[in-house]
């Protein structure tokens, strides 16, 4: 029940045209294509089952709990597919469906820090971007600075968003599916993006087209379906103008027996059709990652960010010990100040210690009465 690390095969076809055509052949995998059924036929039911719910008892609660636990079977069945799909891809042994669900609840958690972790470093991006266009503010030198900040700026948001939508979101999958960590998905998909962003954006292209044209072909015979079906359902059953597609859309919330049922059933019908397309679309991705990955060393990559991480913690606990220090000296009481020493009398403010006459310091008699001084 464990992910292989090693570094990809190759591929049965040698171009990354014929690979993704391949991916087509993930319909033959009748393990992924019984558990992405059961995954979309399991969040319809559960999510239909709990709008139904809240809708007979007004619970807004319940139904945002509905559509939490249709997420939850959605996230987690649809990683384990991807395991499957990517040890295919891979060539190697294939796993129980129980075993795939297993695997996927013990790592699927990693997509969601690496997608947070992705989303803060285009936020970081962004803020010093901003923090720059405020410098730009600046009188008669804002402008001339502005016109190298705009371009530069402008280059670096689109590639970070590019990199974003077109690498790291879809790639950050199939790593996971490959065993890699949190951290070594980030380098790993780094890596990519510095060195075949290009490359990789043309063969997601390419998959988008087939996956839309396969999907095209079955929800184009499946809306046929239903077209006809619903309109001698329509005639038959007496539904009248109550079968239409908002009715059937928002059956699951009211309306007659026969409307709920025509929701439920149409949503399980549709989630059903969206296995095929969903199941090809997966293993194009396995199929680009592994692509990409072919042949290249993360090491350095993964090293230069294990070096980042730990310069940046060693940075955060000194500026955390900085300030325990400096609170605990302005919480520290104040020392006791030593007494002042006695000021020594000046010399024009001695007195005779017999009539009080003033005397001067090198004085031996005083004047007035005689009396010895020294």
């Amino acid at each position: 029940m464990t992910i292989s690390t090693e570094v990809p095969k190759s591929l049965p076809f040698s171009s990354a045209l014929g690979s993704l055509i391949e991916a087509t052949d993930a319909i033959k995998n009748f393990r992924a294509i019984a558990l992405l059924a059961l995954t979309f036929i399991g969040a319809v039911l559960v999510g239909g089952v709990l709008t139904m719910l809240a809708g007979s008892m007004s619970s807004v609660l319940l139904g945002f709990l509905g559509g939490l636990m249709a997420f939850l079977v959605m996230f987690y069945g649809s990683n384990a597919v991807g395991i499957l799909l990517m040890r295919d891809v891979q060539g190697q042994p294939g796993m129980s469906l129980v075993d795939a669900v297993l695997v996927s609840l013990y790592t699927s958690h990693r997509l969601i820090a690496v997608v947070f972790l992705e989303f803060l470093i285009v936020l970081a991006a962004m803020l010093a971007i901003a923090i720059i266009l405020f410098v730009c503010k600046i009188p008669v030198l804002g402008p001339v600075l502005y016109t190298v900040v705009f371009p530069l700026s402008a280059i670096v948001l689109g590639v970070l968003v590019f990199a974003l939508f077109y690498v790291m979101l879809p790639l950050a999958g199939p790593a996971a599916w490959s065993g890699a960590t949190v951290f070594q998905i980030i380098a790993r998909l780094n890596l990519i993006v510095r060195t075949k962003l290009v490359s990789v954006i043309l063969l997601e292209v390419l998959l988008f087209l087939i996956t839309s044209f396969v999907a095209l072909l079955i929800f184009g015979v499946i809306g046929t379906g239903v077209s006809l079906t619903s309109g001698m359902s329509a005639g038959i059953l007496g539904l009248g103008g109550q079968m239409n597609m908002y009715s059937l859309a928002s059956g699951l919330s009211g309306g007659s027996g026969y409307i709920i049922a025509a929701g439920l059933g149409g949503g399980l019908l549709l989630a059903a059709a969206a296995v095929v397309p969903g199941l090809i679309f997966t293993k194009g991705v396995c199929i680009i990652y592994l692509n990409a990955t072919r042949n290249v060393d993360f090491s350095a990559s993964e090293a230069s960010l294990n070096d980042g991480l730990a310069t940046v913690k060693k940075k955060a606990e000194e500026a955390r010990e900085r300030a325990r220090a400096l609170a605990e000296q302005a919480t520290a009481p104040a020392a006791p100040s030593a007494p002042a020493a006695p000021a020594a009398a000046p010399a024009d403010s001695l007195h005779c210690p017999s009539c009080k006459a003033p005397v001067a310091s090198d004085d031996v008699f005083c004047g007035e009465c005689a009396h010895k001084l020294k």
